[in-house]
């Protein structure tokens, strides 16, 4: 099972880019969470949050989503930390449903009881995505914090489901889980959700600047090992076999031709800051959640003056040179965010990704069906 964008969201961001529109939001409403796993790029406590001035008000969240809604956005994302958590969510949600956006959300599904799957059911999302973190309750005690958190999750996808709710499974994978990789597709078989993993994660820059290039995480060469096994589980036999010939014919074994010189690297080709965008929990608008720069001010300078700044720091972003020059860069990762929070900067190559793709592919050639 795959999950494949329809057409006509594809249309709409085509669309949208040419004409500068806010398609597509997401709404970080708190950062506080019930887990506190080990790579979290965002988690505080209750405590730290009202040090810092407190959550913004849901008055405020909807007076921004109607400006939202006038600008043309119609996809709306919520996310937290855990966003069932942030007050009044219920009746946020409600409203936001009400104005005709078309609400995702972004849970640990640890949260989701009987009651809560009734309410989400009146207005369905359009879908749930849901991290499994591991195969079990220990590994959630181990990574999460949480020795229920399996139960919990799995009980909650149940319950989605038959409810008729959308549900989407996200695992991100670490040291801490990784023996939990056939188990978590074998608990997404069995319920009958599309997974989508990763063994890449990025670094926690949001928490602090000195997280640059640093995280509880693999090793580039590691994470490149288990990036190769997940595509083999994740495409079927065919797709991964013409992965494996088109790697050794035009990446590994293709003879070295002249160097093309480019002057300055790409500018973003994904579409954050084009026709998306990610407001946090403290009002800052930026291209994407993984993104502290370039940022702009919704809040204090109206949706669409701050849609306008950030649409034109954004086009002024370009990747490093190398990276336009590499032969892996269609198989490799490399986006603004990940060049910043690797490096501090968007124009120098994040050495860990070219090491963890390096290894992904020669894996890759290593590996039989």
């Amino acid at each position: 099972m795959r999950a494949v964008e329809p057409k006509l969201s594809r249309y709409l961001h085509h669309a949208a880019a040419k004409r500068g529109v806010p398609l597509s939001g997401t709404f970080e409403l708190s950062p506080c969470c019930n887990m506190d796993c080990r790579m979290c790029y965002v988690r505080k406590t209750r405590r730290e949050v009202e040090s810092e001035g407190g959550e913004i008000p849901r008055e405020k969240w909807l007076s921004l989503a109607e400006e939202c809604r006038k600008a043309g956005t119609l996809f709306l994302l919520l996310t937290g930390g855990e966003p069932f958590l942030y007050p009044g969510f219920r009746e946020l949600y409600q409203e936001l449903s009400k104005m005709g956006f078309m609400v995702s959300m972004n849970t640990n599904g640890t949260m989701i009881t009987e009651d809560t799957v009734s309410w989400l059911s009146e207005m369905p999302p359009a879908r749930m995505n849901i991290t499994l973190y591991g195969a079990s309750n220990e590994t959630y005690s181990r990574l999460c914090r949480n020795p229920n958190g399996y139960t919990q999750t799995v009980r909650a996808v149940r319950m989605l489901k038959e409810a008729g709710i959308s549900v989407k499974l996200n695992a991100s994978m670490t040291p801490y889980n990784i023996d939990d990789l056939d188990g978590i597709y074998k608990t997404a078989e069995e319920l009958d959700v599309y997974v989508q993993a990763s063994a890449y994660m990025y670094p926690p820059v949001r928490k602090s600047e000195d997280n640059i290039g640093r995280g509880d995480r693999f090793y580039p060469e590691e994470a490149g090992k288990r990036e190769a096994e997940i595509d083999r589980k994740r495409l079927t036999p065919e797709q991964f076999q013409m992965r494996r010939e088109k790697i050794q014919k035009d990446i590994l074994e293709a003879p070295p031709g002249p160097a093309e010189q480019y002057e300055q690297g790409e500018p973003m080709r994904c579409r954050a800051g084009r026709t998306s965008f990610w407001i946090n929990w403290k009002g800052e608008m930026t291209p994407c959640g993984m993104m502290v720069t370039p940022a702009a001010y919704p809040f204090r300078d109206g949706l669409m003056p701050a849609w306008m700044e950030l649409r034109e720091k954004t086009e002024k972003i370009l990747l490093p040179v190398g990276c336009r020059q590499c032969r892996m860069k269609d198989l490799c990762p490399v986006c603004a965010a990940s060049v910043y929070t690797e490096t501090g900067r968007f124009d120098e190559v994040p050495q860990y990704l070219c090491h963890m793709t390096r290894a992904k592919l020669e894996h890759t050639i290593e590996m039989r069906n």
